[in-house]
């Protein structure tokens, strides 16, 4: 009880930074437990919806950042994650391509920036956006995500704990219903954060 209480406050303070941070409507709750909470909102001009999350996860920022940049092992780490193939890559960013297998549609494919910003010795925000590249147009095996955007901010609020907030703004394409699209993107927030530390615990054991 005492955890979860610990849980809740911080959940209030992270929600008030992010609202304070993104302009916009209201954010509807769609999930709350111990240690995630993942609410949705609309976006003017388009029916796909936001999604942010807050989660409590064991770890270290340095442990999730590097698996977040570990592209060659994200199939099996990451869900859904059939391919991905590092671009370009600096001390900051890297640009790659991926392919995605949905659970409720044809694989999907998309080109994305990925940078990690440290913004303070116990703050990292790691962002993404749509990329492009010419030796990977798009092409007919594949759906191509052409909207896909988000970051996420890792606290160190323990030496072995992290508090997450993440964020993102996509829409899968082809022709799924817009709800079949909404409830994809809430439940691939769940999804990609239960898998993030699972694959700390699993490094951890090598």
């Amino acid at each position: 009880m005492k955890r979860y209480g610990l849980f809740c406050c911080i959940l209030l303070i992270a929600s008030f930074l992010c609202a304070a941070e993104e302009p916009g409507g209201p954010w509807k709750e769609e999930r709350s437990d111990e240690n995630l909470s993942i609410f949705s909102r609309e976006v003017p001009g388009t029916d796909i919806r936001e999604v942010k999350a807050t989660a409590l996860m064991v770890g270290t920022i340095k442990e999730a950042v590097d698996i977040i940049f570990d592209r060659k092992n994200h199939p099996g780490n990451m869900p859904y994650i059939q391919k991905s193939v590092v671009l370009s890559k600096d001390d900051k960013c890297d640009v790659s391509y991926n392919i995605i297998s949905p659970p409720v549609a044809s694989n999907r494919d998309y080109l994305v920036r990925s940078c990690a910003d440290k913004t303070s010795s116990q703050e990292t925000k790691l962002w993404w956006e749509t990329a492009t590249h010419p030796d990977y147009p798009e092409n007919e095996d594949n759906v191509r995500v052409k909207v896909n955007k988000g970051y996420y901010i890792f606290r160190q609020i323990e030496p072995d704990k992290l508090l997450v907030d993440y964020y993102i703004y996509t829409d899968p394409g082809g022709s799924l219903p817009i709800f079949v699209k909404n409830i994809a993107n809430r439940t691939g927030v769940s999804d990609v954060l239960e898998s993030l530390e699972k694959t700390i615990q699993k490094r951890r054991k090598k």
